[in-house]
């Protein structure tokens, strides 16, 4: 197997070529020794990091929340993204107290290796990717948020103008609120307030109060799991 310093030649922060993920350690001697060998060979260990590559950190329920990165090595003042070495995904959402293992996966053994992990997206919660080290390399995490919107499942009638749907998850007998603007350009106007029904359901009778369009949507809060969250915009026009 190529040594980590032969693989390194000519690599750059910017390249992030491959380091191998793994080496035999050398076996210690036995005897009073052993203790001071293990903390040398830990020492010797080179630093890791890891590094996350762009992903949306906004995301409605239930959606996929895909996380993308790398494990980066420094060996002699150069760096360079290790190949084929297992990293954990964890999650705490937001409000809980514990982490949560959801996935063990491998960097790729392409000449840029990383990972790739891809759950759905229940609620606000911080993510922690975890590379607990080998033989060569020093372990290392690090942790990162994502925020989720809820979803509305929102319809307007044509000529009713019955403005409708149901708010997921979990958002019975609570305020929902109906918005409206007068251009594409103005500001939001809060016109109303509702509370939902059994399963999350709302409904708004909505109208156009000048002539031209107007355009609607409904709105949540925030809270401790959710962003404030928005349906999609409709618009009435009157002629």
């Amino acid at each position: 197997m190529k040594s980590l310093r032969s693989v390194l030649v000519g690599v750059t922060a910017a390249s992030l070529l491959g380091l191998p993920g793994a080496a035999a350690a050398a076996t210690p001697s036995p005897g009073p020794s052993l203790a001071s060998a293990a903390s040398s060979a830990a020492l010797s260990r080179y630093d890791t990091s890891i590094r996350y590559l762009s992903f949306d950190h906004s995301r409605a329920y239930g959606s996929p929340t895909k996380i993308r990165g790398q494990v980066v090595a420094t060996v002699r003042g150069q760096r360079g993204a290790v190949r084929h070495v297992r990293v954990k995904l964890s999650r705490r959402v937001f409000g809980t107290g514990h982490w949560k293992h959801l996935k063990t996966t491998y960097t790729s053994r392409t000449d840029r290796p990383r990972f790739r992990f891809r759950v759905k997206s229940p609620a606000n919660a911080r993510y922690r990717v975890v590379f607990g080290g080998n033989a060569k390399l020093q372990p290392t995490g690090k942790r990162t948020t994502v925020v989720v919107h809820r979803k509305f499942n929102a319809r307007l009638e044509d000529g009713t103008g019955r403005f409708h749907g149901r708010v997921v998850p979990n958002y019975a007998h609570r305020r929902i609120f109906l918005d409206r603007r007068e251009c594409a350009s103005c500001g939001w106007d809060r016109v109303r307030s509702a509370r939902t029904g059994d399963r999350g359901r709302w409904s708004f009778k909505v109208g156009t109060p000048t002539p031209g369009k107007t355009w609607w949507r409904v709105s949540t809060p925030a809270s401790t799991k959710f962003v404030r969250s928005y349906s999609s915009v409709f618009t009435t026009e009157l002629r």
